[in-house]
């Protein structure tokens, strides 16, 4: 999440709020000025006026599909890392019995405890615990590696040590690509702006064609305003990670944060 980023920090109610009083605001607008303008007795060719907003709401929906596609593509990657994130913490637990076995006892009870830190459901997640758990994450991260460096100091032999640190590799870099995908790629400044800008002129072209025309339906201008209004509003629930109802499911997470930890209780018990 970027703090400078009014579009990634407001919240979803007053992202909604602000899309609805844009084009409740721009309809209406427009509307009095060509009501002004048919009362003035100004002539302006329907024709040409319908093709006008008819482009401009075709150039809107082309944004607005653009949009919805970069971030549904944003939040399937979201979903595909976890699962591949979930793979590899259970990869390196599994291959962890290649170490030795004060490497092995360490490494597994790392990793359980990794797979515990990652379980988090984002929508009941502060920014402080956040960053309290990417902390510990990073810091089981090194803790890991000096496992594997002190394998390599011992003269370990290679081809099992490897077998180990490249699902931990894996590890690390998914941790590191959830990040930068989940929290602070988001959609950029200037695509909000370009997007809210043609809506409103959009908004102001239905206005003022209701407006000069002596026809024409608000009711219906309105459900179409307010359709546009929801499309923005789902494109902004896609693309926050801890806000809304379309969330990343973190069950997978939860299922193998719960196995190990099991695991390693029954090897404390079988301890003697």
């Amino acid at each position: 999440m970027n703090i400078y980023d009014p579009f990634s920090t407001l919240p979803l109610a007053g992202l909604y709020g602000l899309s609805i009083f844009l084009v409740m605001a721009t309809l209406g607008l427009g509307y009095l000025l060509g009501y002004r303008q048919r009362r003035g007795h100004t002539g302006v060719k329907d024709s040409s006026l319908g093709s006008a907003v008819a482009a401009t709401l075709g150039l809107l929906a082309f944004m607005l599909a653009f949009t919805f596609n970069m971030t549904a593509e944003r939040f399937a990657q979201r979903k595909q890392l976890l699962l591949s994130e979930v793979n590899a913490i259970s990869t390196a637990y599994l291959r962890a019995d290649f170490l030795d076995k004060k490497g092995k006892a360490e490494a597994r009870s790392l990793l359980a405890e990794y797979a515990s830190v990652r379980d988090f459901h984002p929508r009941y997640l502060d920014l402080e615990t956040y960053l309290r758990l990417l902390s510990r994450s990073e810091e089981i991260h090194d803790e890991l590696w000096q496992i594997v460096a002190r394998h390599v100091a011992d003269g370990f032999d290679t081809e099992r040590l490897r077998a180990f640190y490249q699902p931990l590799n894996e590890v690390i870099d998914y941790h590191t690509l959830r990040v930068q995908v989940g929290v602070r790629y988001q959609i950029p400044p200037p695509i909000w702006l370009a997007l809210y800008t043609i809506t409103g002129l959009a908004m102001f072209g239905i206005g003022f064609q209701l407006g000069v025309a002596r026809g024409g339906s608000p009711q219906v201008a309105l459900a179409l305003a307010l359709s546009f209004s929801l499309v923005i509003l789902l494109i902004a629930d896609l693309d926050r990670t801890g806000e809304g109802l379309l969330i990343v499911d973190h069950g997978p997470m939860s299922e193998l944060s719960a196995t190990l930890q099991q695991r390693q209780r029954a090897a404390n018990d079988a301890m003697p």
